[in-house]
C-alpha cells in the first residue's frame, strides 16, 4: 500500500523562496529509458534491524509514490537496497561502494552519524552523492561536496533538552553517552551549552557501543546526586540495558534523550524497565499536530507492524522527495550533476519538522533543518506500553547556541 499524503517534492515541485516552481521544465514520456537507480543503505541485521525493515518499507511506498507522480522526468526510478549491518562503519563504506558499483545515482541512508561519517568518506572517491536522514552530528558534511542531510543538528536538540530541565526543575544532571560519533557529540552539546540554561552536569559515564554490561555506569548515575539523566546513544538495545541495569541496581531517575530511547524494538525490550523509573522522554523533531505527518506516521506503522513516535520515518520520507527533485533537475544524472542541482532547489519544505521548517542547500551548507519547527516529547506511558505525546516545543533552529554545519 502506497502512502498517498499530499507532498509536494516527490509531485515535481520544491518550494523555493516561498512559491513553488516546477523541478522539471517539462515531463516528456521516457518510461521506455533506463530507469533511474536510488540507493537504499540501511541496518537490515545487526542490533536493530526493525529500523531497516521500516526504512526499506518507506523506500518502497516512497518509489511507488515517485513513479505515480511521472518519475525521473518520466523514467522509472527503481530502489537498489543494501545492508549496514547496523551501527558499522565497515558495513557502511561496504554498503555504499556496492551502490556505487550497480550504478546508483544516489545513495540514501545512513542512520547513524558514525555509519553516515564512514560512507561520506568514500563518496567523493565514488562520485556518488549521500543524503543522510538521522546522523545529528554537526560538521559531518562541512568540506564534503558529496554529502547532503536532512536532519536538524545536536546542539539544536541539546538546547531544548536543557530548556525541559528547567522546566521539570531540574538543576543538576547526569550525562550517559556512547563512544559512538553521535554520541560523543551529544556528550560535547550538553558540556558546551548547560552553564547557559544555568544547569549543572554533575558526571559523565560512556560506554562503548554495543554495550555488554551497564553497571557501573549505572551504579556511577546513582551516586552523583542527579536529578535525572541525559542519555546520549542511537542504540536501541544499548539504552534498554541502561534502563535494565538502573533498575535492577536501586537508581531510580528519570532518562531523557532521543535516537535509542525510541528505538524499534524497545518498547518490547525495555517496556518494564521504563514502567520502573520515575519518566522516561524522548525528543525528535515530529509534528504530530500536523494531520499530513500524523495520517503518514498510522500508516507506516501499519504496514510495518513498528511503532514509531520519532521523526526517522518522516525525514527518510523526506530523503526521496530531495532525491527526486533533484534528479527531475539534473536529467536524472548523479555526480556534479545532481550535487548542482540540489544546491540550486531553493528552500525544501519537506513532511518532517512541522510548519516553518524547510532544508536548504548551497555550496557551502549541506545540513540541517531550519526555522521554526517542532520538537516533540514523548513521554513512556506504561499502560499504552509505548510513548505518547507530552509537549511540543517551537524551536528556532538557526538561533540555538553553538549551531553550526
Amino acid at each position: 500500500m502506497v502512502w498517498t499524503g499530499a507532498v509536494a517534492l516527490a509531485a515535481g515541485s520544491v518550494v523555493a523562496g516561498g512559491s513553488a516552481v516546477a523541478a522539471t521544465a517539462h515531463h516528456v514520456s521516457r518510461s521506455s529509458e533506463k530507469p533511474v537507480l536510488i540507493g537504499l543503505a540501511t541496518p537490515l541485521t545487526g542490533g536493530d534491524p526493525s529500523e531497516g525493515k521500516s526504512e526499506a518499507q518507506i523506500a518502497k511506498d516512497a518509489i511507488a509514490y515517485i513513479n505515480a507522480h511521472g518519475g525521473i522526468d518520466g523514467r522509472k526510478a527503481e530502489l537498489v537496497v543494501r545492508d549496514t549491518g547496523g551501527v558499522s562503519p565497515s558495513g557502511a563504506v561496504s554498503s555504499f561502494e556496492s551502490l556505487a558499483s550497480a550504478g546508483v545515482a544516489v545513495v540514501l541512508g545512513e542512520w547513524t552519524s558514525t555509519n553516515f561519517q564512514a560512507a561520506c568518506s568514500v563518496a567523493a572517491s565514488e562520485k556518488t552523492v549521500l543524503i543522510g536522514h538521522a546522523a545529528e552530528t554537526q560538521g559531518l558534511t562541512r568540506g564534503k561536496p558529496y554529502c547532503f542531510r536532512d536532519e536538524y543538528q545536536v546542539n539544536q536538540q541539546s538546547g531544548a533538552m536543557f530548556e525541559l530541565a528547567k522546566h521539570f526543575g531540574w538543576s543538576k544532571v547526569a550525562v550517559a553517552a556512547d563512544t559512538t560519533t553521535f554520541g560523543q557529540a551529544e556528550n560535547d552539546s550538553w558540556k558546551a551549552t548547560a552553564a547557559h540554561y544555568g544547569v549543572k552536569i554533575v558526571t559523565d559515564v560512556t560506554w562503548n557501543s554495543p554495550a555488554s554490561t551497564l553497571t557501573a555506569q549505572a551504579l556511577q548515575l546513582g551516586h552523583s546526586g542527579a536529578q535525572a539523566v541525559f542519555v546520549g546513544s542511537g542504540s536501541g538495545p544499548d539504552v534498554t540495558l541502561l534502563a535494565k541495569t538502573m533498575v535492577e541496581n536501586g537508581v531510580k531517575l528519570p532518562i531523557m534523550g532521543n535516537g535509542g530511547i525510541n528505538a524499534p524494538g524497545v518498547a518490547t525490550a525495555a517496556g518494564s524497565s521504563y514502567d520502573a523509573l520515575p519518566a522516561v522522554y524522548n525528543l525528535t523533531s515530529y509534528d504530530a499536530a500536523d494531520p499530513a505527518e500524523a495520517q503518514f506516521m498510522a500508516e507506516i506503522s501499519k504496514q510495518t507492524g513498528i511503532v514509531q513516535g520519532g521523526g526517522n520515518p518522516s525525514r527518510m520520507w523526506g530523503l526521496f522527495q530531495i532525491a527526486a527533485a533533484g534528479l527531475r533537475k539534473s536529467g536524472g544524472q548523479g555526480g556534479p550533476a545532481l550535487i548542482s542541482a540540489l544546491q540550486s532547489l531553493g528552500k525544501l519544505h519537506i513532511l518532517s519538522g512541522g510548519p516553518g521548517s524547510y532544508v536548504y542547500y548551497t555550496k557551502a551548507h549541506h545540513s540541517g533543518l531550519f526555522g521554526p519547527h517542532m520538537l516533540s516529547v514523548y513521554k513512556w506511558s506504561p499502560a499504552k506500553m509505548a510513548f505518547v505525546i507530552d509537549q511540543q516545543l517551537s524551536v528556532l533552529a538557526n538561533k540555538a547556541p553553538g549551531v553550526g554545519s
